[in-house]
């Protein structure tokens, strides 16, 4: 959802009649990141120790990629069966090859993301010794920290999403890469919903996507990988390979997933707690949909 923010940027630098209070946020915002990133590449210049991740809090478990698999299979079929009922519900035909309404869609995507929850729960406290909250890392008792972890983690990774989004489209626009411009369809959508429907796409889209996807990526698939591929980058390298994919068919957003993939699982191997990561993301999406309504 990152080509929101880049959007209004361009805009605003190219529009002067924006509105002026919106632009100077959105550029405030994106010098704050500058400063950001710039002050953790020079800390991480004179403390490289902590990069490297060497003591990362261990997260013992008996996850097996059946288990991934499982929890990510049972999410896409209940979510496909969502897309049928509430689409006969709301008495609308779905034409095969075209988009699915996101009247209907919207909706189906959060039961979706609601089985994806409760698949990791039911995993996880299975799998993690420790559980779901000293295991997996599920807990609220450094919120404080957390809290402080996730705004710096979105300041210092926002310039890095807007560069990848800014050269991704223009390697599109000149025709270098080969691939379809696909805009996120709840970025059109929320253009013009009505305001139940604009809550309604926060909700899915900046609550419930984030702590089913943190639960699922950083949660299960990190920790698979982590222990089968000897440590915590390259899990988190893996991982965000993965995240970036899932996105499919939006190729040009590719590239800054895995970039905020990359800095989630950071944060994630740092902590050994997952409420920064939600954060994080959280706090990411909700900016790209504010964005857009601006």
């Amino acid at each position: 959802m990152s080509n929101g923010l880049v959007s209004l940027i361009l805009a605003s630098t190219t529009h002067p009649s924006n509105d002026e209070a919106l632009t100077g946020w959105m550029l405030v915002l994106l010098a704050m990141g500058v400063c950001t990133f710039s002050a953790w590449v020079f800390v991480r210049i004179l403390r490289p120790g902590k990069f490297l991740l060497p003591d990362t809090p261990g997260r013992p478990n008996s996850l097996h990629i059946l288990h991934i698999f499982g929890v990510y299979l049972a999410h896409v079929v209940v979510g496909w069966l969502a897309i049928l009922a509430i689409a006969a519900w709301q008495g609308v035909k779905l034409v095969p090859d075209e988009p699915i309404p996101m009247t209907v869609g919207l909706p189906a995507t959060g039961v979706r993301l609601v089985v994806l929850i409760v698949g990791v729960v039911v995993v996880a406290s299975m799998a993690f010794p420790g559980g779901m909250r000293r295991g997996l890392g599920l807990s609220t008792r450094r919120w404080f920290s957390d809290t402080g972890r996730a705004i710096v983690g979105f300041l210092a990774i926002l310039p890095l999403c807007i560069a990848a989004m800014l050269l991704m489209g223009y390697l599109i626009k000149n025709g270098i890469l080969p691939i379809k411009s696909t805009e996120h369809p709840a970025l059109v959508f929320i253009r013009q919903a009505p305001v139940a429907w604009v809550v309604a796409v926060f909700a899915v889209t900046a609550i419930l996507a984030p702590l089913g996807e943190e639960l699922f990526f950083r949660g299960l698939v990190q920790s698979l990988l982590r222990k089968h591929l000897g440590g915590p980058w390259p899990a988190i390298l893996a991982t965000s390979v993965i995240f970036a994919a899932i996105h499919a068919p939006i190729y040009k957003d590719m590239p800054a997933l895995f970039l905020l993939s990359v800095a989630l699982g950071y944060n994630y191997e740092r902590t050994g707690r997952l409420l920064s990561p939600i954060l994080m993301h959280t706090i990411f999406n909700a900016v790209m949909l504010w964005g857009v309504l601006g």
